[in-house]
């Protein structure tokens, strides 16, 4: 029984973190994208 509920927990645990991970990749992403598109701003502004 016991060990049964701790794996449980376990699973739960990785599912959040999981989904915890997606989101920080998502942030991650967007930033690279709008660091690319501002860099590509401002070198068509300056040409």
């Amino acid at each position: 029984m016991k060990s049964n509920k701790n794996d449980e927990y376990i699973r739960a645990f990785y599912e959040n973190r999981k989904s915890k991970n997606f989101a920080i990749l998502g942030i991650i992403i967007f930033m690279v994208v709008l660091f690319f598109f501002i860099t590509i701003l401002r070198m068509d502004v300056t040409a």
